[in-house]
């Protein structure tokens, strides 16, 4: 009979007992097989629709329309200010916009990826603001978006997160 020393043994067991306790298919380089499914031409439609919506809803000066393009807990992220979390607290900011100004937006996605009921979406804005009141400046500018959107239930996309930032130089 042979006999193995006390190192060797210890480290075959501590080998046996690690192997044994993973479990198939969750190897660092193996694909999940549970993993939410790819965003269909449906769903990238979807995402585009939510621009569409947001673009028309604001040339319009229909704050109801944009407000109704987030979810309910969703968070604007403008740039210099804090986030603006919630319905009324992005409905204050954009209907404050939009009652100063009559502005005409240009959204265009680069790219939209995705999995499962959540999306993201980057791409590039312009949009012109000419004042109401004429002691106000008028506004142009251009920049970038990155936009976070879920599926709801009824299968539309909403923005649960929506940053953007201007390329152009601050003006002092």
């Amino acid at each position: 009979m042979r006999t193995r020393s006390l190192p060797a043994t210890v480290l075959f067991l501590t080998l046996a007992a690690s192997s044994a306790c993973r479990k198939a298919g969750n190897a660092p380089d193996s694909p999940s097989h549970d993993s939410p499914a790819a965003l269909t031409d449906r769903d990238f439609a979807g995402v585009r629709a939510a621009d569409s919506a947001f673009a028309a809803s604001a040339n319009a000066g229909n704050v109801d329309g944009v407000v109704a393009v987030y979810a309910a807990n969703a968070a604007l992220l403008p740039p210099n200010l804090p986030p603006q979390k919630g319905h009324s607290a992005i409905r204050s900011f954009w209907g404050g916009f939009l009652d100063a100004y009559t502005v005409r937006f240009e959204l265009e996605s680069d790219t939209i990826e995705g999995r499962g009921d959540l999306a993201y979406n980057m791409g590039h804005y312009r949009f012109t603001a000419v004042p109401k009141a004429k002691a106000n400046p008028g506004v142009a500018d251009e920049g970038k978006f990155l936009e976070v959107l879920k599926r709801q239930p009824d299968g539309t996309w909403k923005y649960v997160v929506d940053m953007y930032s201007s390329n152009l130089a601050p003006q002092h």
